[in-house]
């Protein structure tokens, strides 16, 4: 069922209800002001029947009867019955025949009771007692009301056809106003049915930008703006890996090509095959720094972590950078600031934070020329903080707020190898881990990257 249905069956339920309890209300009120008013009639009839009667010595049975049957303002099919208190027999009856069945039950009620009203099939009846000096009696007074029943039914009528009228007019307004209403919702659906991943530039229309459909549609669009955003780095992804594993590739196929030629002396084999050494090992780093990306953008709940302590994590790979380039120049420097019965460890995934030192201190040397690198671990009360600073190339201003896209490298980068993603991944496993990286750094002076790890996360 749509929202628009519902709501304006909700709203119609909910508008009926008040009608039906507003009718039953005014149907009850009227009722008992019809027995109350009619009851006040039948009282007033038996008081002056009974005065006339008994206080005016003139007026005796007959003329009663007479008075009664000349009165037009009478009630209609009423009937009166005076008992004398002590001796229990009639002494009056208006009307030739008895519509009212007078027991001995309703004659000692009468008789105990000042008044009391009941009812006896259509006719409705009072009993009072009527007292003048000593003497006492029991006065009757019973009539139909049909006069007030009818319109009491004409009422009931009314009222009936109105709350159906009501709730119908209820519904089809509901109908409009729901969709009126909800037209502004439609809009955005209609607009981000329109939407596909050829156009994320468009964005949802925000209306007023006040109300809650309005919100919705911001938060859309915002979403859209980060969507938008990772489409666009995903393509700049996927173009600039393809780049970049298809030179290799180039090279490796256009030197076998070359070798295959013609026959040569093993010197030139030999050149040829360090040559395409070097390729596949950049191929391999390459794709190895693809898989890592992968895994650190994996699900963080499936990812082993434990306690590990970065100190000796940064020695060993202090060794395994300079087993691997011993021309590089390393200066390690561990600042153990924490308490000597608490171990300085960082909850987290060791292959990943390892990739952390490998790829800092490796781009620090690679871009420092042969100068000295000096990597350092301190211990603050929050969180670790590892720091390397290099007298290398630098990087530019404007080149810094890009420097942390896959495969983005800085203009005086080109020409040294790498492939523009190490500080993309160290930012990815940082992120993970949840901590931060910045870097400063000035063109021709160095460049000095944080990166600050939380112990527990």
């Amino acid at each position: 069922m749509q929202i628009r249905t519902r709501l304006s069956l909700q709203f119609a339920l909910l508008v009926g209800s008040i009608l039906i309890a507003f009718s039953v209300l005014i149907y009850a009120l009227s009722a008992n002001y019809r027995k109350q008013e009619f009851t006040e009639r039948l009282r007033e009839k038996a008081i002056n029947s009974a005065k006339l009667l008994i206080d005016v010595e003139e007026i005796n049975n007959d003329l009663m009867r007479i008075i009664d049957s000349t009165n037009y303002s009478s009630l209609e099919d009423v009937e009166v019955v005076v008992f004398d208190y002590f001796k229990r027999s009639k002494i009056y009856v208006s009307g030739k025949t008895a519509g009212l069945e007078i027991t001995e039950e309703l004659l000692a009620k009468a008789r105990t009771s000042e008044e009391f009203r009941f009812r006896q099939g259509s006719r409705e009846a009072i009993g009072l007692l009527y007292t003048n000096g000593l003497r006492r009696f029991v006065v009757f007074a019973s009539a139909t009301d049909r006069y007030g029943i009818t319109k009491l039914n004409n009422l009931l009528l009314v009222l009936l056809i109105g709350l159906l009228a009501s709730i119908g007019l209820t519904i089809i307004t509901g109908l409009f106003f729901s969709r009126q209403a909800l037209r502004p919702i439609s809009n955005v659906i209609s607009q981000v049915s329109s939407i596909t991943a050829s156009n994320l530039e468009q964005r949802v229309d925000e209306g007023n930008g006040s109300d809650e459909i309005a919100r919705l549609a911001i938060t859309f669009n915002e979403m859209l703006v980060r969507i938008e955003k990772a489409f666009q780095i995903q393509k700049s992804f996927v173009s600039n890996a393809s780049h970049e594993l298809r030179t290799p590739l180039a090279s490796i196929t256009s030197q076998i090509e070359v070798a295959l030629m013609k026959s040569r002396n093993p010197d030139e084999y030999r050149d040829i095959l360090h040559s395409l050494l070097d390729d596949a090992r950049s191929l391999s780093s390459l794709s190895n720094n693809l898989l890592e990306i992968a895994r650190a953008e994996q699900d963080t709940h499936a990812l082993k972590r434990m306690p590990v302590r970065l100190d000796e994590l940064l020695l060993e790979t202090q060794s395994e950078v300079e087993l691997l380039h011993p021309e590089y120049q390393i200066e390690i420097v561990i600042n153990d600031n924490t308490d000597e019965e608490k171990e300085p460890t960082v909850n987290g995934n060791e292959n990943l934070l390892k990739l952390i030192f490998t790829n800092l201190i490796d781009n620090a040397c690679k871009f420092s020329s042969g100068k000295p690198v000096k990597a350092m671990l301190e211990y603050n009360p929050d969180c670790a903080v590892i720091t390397v600073q290099d007298e290398g190339i630098g990087i530019s201003p404007d080149e810094q707020l890009r420097i942390f896209e896959p495969f983005y490298r800085a203009r005086n980068a080109i020409n040294h190898p790498g492939h523009g993603i190490g500080l993309s991944l160290i930012q990815k496993i940082a992120t993970l881990h949840g901590g931060s990286i910045t870097i400063d750094s000035n063109e021709n002076e160095g460049t000095t990257v944080k990166v600050c790890l939380p112990y527990t996360h």
